[in-house]
């Protein structure tokens, strides 16, 4: 299951925490659990 780091919007604030459309979220979440249910994942 992807988590919240393999996210176009993730932009990553340390080694553990990011920021998406700021909301402070774990990197390692779990996208169903995504604030903003606004998964899409990274191109490459």
């Amino acid at each position: 299951m992807p988590v919240c780091r393999d996210c176009t919007f993730y932009k990553p604030m340390d080694d553990s925490v990011g920021d998406c459309f700021g909301i402070e979220v774990p990197g390692d979440a779990d996208v169903s659990n995504c604030p903003a249910n606004a998964y899409q994942p990274k191109d490459g």
